[in-house]
């Protein structure tokens, strides 16, 4: 094994396999036009209209596979926000899209429109292409052999069970889609299971997103049989965003019978927040054969935010780790999400910050080269059991 002295971090991160578990490019394409070619500007403060996760950004931090996902918008963002609904005024074709219509409509058409991005960026670049659908563990399996000169591998995953509009039948459709993993909760009650509060002091603003969330309440019986189904089709169940007593009782009905993932989230010993997990459900995670992905956001990764946070990303692995085990630890950035990622990580192309933070913290080449995506691509391995 080559020990960190031997090589720079550049080195090392360039010979690392890089997941990242959780982005959502897809929103900025789908919401906004933006082309994922294109390379935008990225300010230091919150900007929904920049994107952090285009194939140049990417290309620049040296990411391999990117869990592409998608998000129809919920009814209760307009609900819980009145200004919101002037939207429908100033883009009235893009509001009939994504509120006049299902949710499972909505998600289908944004799965056609990254799977079209991708074929255009293949299409402008040159052999081998710039990016490429993932639509299954056997085109992974192909698309490995080929690191590092193959072209970023993107693989969809969705996020909020209310684009199963509770029916079963379109979480099957959706795992013959190609989709690899489903995030159970969002910001809203779906008829699978109810979430923790996700919205940030800074953005309850003249009364908007300030309704509270039940923490009490956890899995329906619909998302019982979800969970069940997604067991046994071999899609990746993700607990982030679920309330304490739903990730209880997937746990429970889990087992480990299949990896569960945490896709982008902190530590509760760290930031006690209802969202972040605490340390024995980062070991459940782990005893599942799952994985728990560290999210690139500060308000949740800190108890008291600021704006550079790359030294709690990192000690946010660590306490995965010290809770987990090496082999159960990734990164989910949660980029272009409509977060505020960290300053001193703002988007995709400077990744190699953190593996030269790793080496500072002194965690082994070996150890870095999981954390980065060798875990994470186990879990797909392992997880996902779409093979055609």
């Amino acid at each position: 094994m080559v020990s960190n002295s031997e090589m720079n971090s550049q080195d090392i991160h360039n010979d690392a396999i890089i997941v990242d578990m959780h982005a959502h490019p897809s929103l900025k394409l789908s919401l906004f036009n933006r082309m994922l070619t294109s390379r935008f500007r990225v300010s230091r403060s919150f900007d929904p209209f920049s994107v952090r996760t285009d194939f140049t950004r990417l290309e620049d931090g040296s990411v391999n596979f990117l869990l592409s996902s998608v998000y129809a918008p919920e009814q209760g963002i307009k609900e819980e926000c009145k200004y919101m609904k002037a939207l429908k005024y100033v883009m009235p074709r893009k509001w009939k899209k994504i509120f006049n219509r299902s949710p499972f409509d909505v998600t289908m058409e944004m799965l056609d429109a990254m799977e079209n991005a991708v074929d255009k960026a293949g299409a402008k670049s040159p052999d081998p292409a710039k990016a490429k659908m993932i639509t299954s563990v056997t085109e992974l399996e192909a698309a490995v052999q080929h690191f590092p000169d193959g072209p970023i591998g993107i693989i969809h995953c969705l996020e909020g069970a209310h684009c199963l509009e509770g029916k079963i039948e379109n979480l099957e459709t959706f795992f013959e889609r190609g989709v690899a993993y489903l995030t159970l909760a969002h910001f809203y009650a779906n008829e699978a299971v109810n979430p923790t509060f996700p919205y940030p002091e800074s953005v309850q603003k003249a009364g908007c997103f300030k309704g509270g969330r039940d923490l009490a309440l956890g899995l329906t019986k619909f998302g019982e049989e979800v969970v069940e189904k997604m067991v046994e089709l071999g899609m990746i169940l993700d607990i982030c965003h679920c309330t304490p007593v739903a990730r209880r009782r997937i746990f429970d009905i889990v087992a480990n019978r299949s990896p569960i993932i945490a896709s982008h989230v902190g530590a509760y010993e760290i930031n006690p927040s209802p969202y972040n997990l605490r340390d024995e459900e980062i070991k459940k995670i782990a005893d599942s054969g799952g994985t728990t992905a560290v999210i690139f956001m500060n308000y949740w990764l800190m108890p008291h935010e600021t704006k550079r946070g790359l030294n709690f990303i990192s000690r946010t692995i660590e306490q995965f780790v010290k809770a987990g085990g090496i082999d159960h630890v990734s990164i989910g950035t949660d980029f272009d999400g409509f977060t505020d990622p960290p300053d001193d990580l703002k988007h995709s192309g400077e990744l190699p910050k953190l593996t030269e933070r790793l080496i500072t913290d002194g965690f082994s080449v070996e150890h870095i080269g999981k954390i980065l995506g060798a875990n994470a691509l186990r879990v797909l391995r392992e997880g996902w059991k779409k093979t055609e």
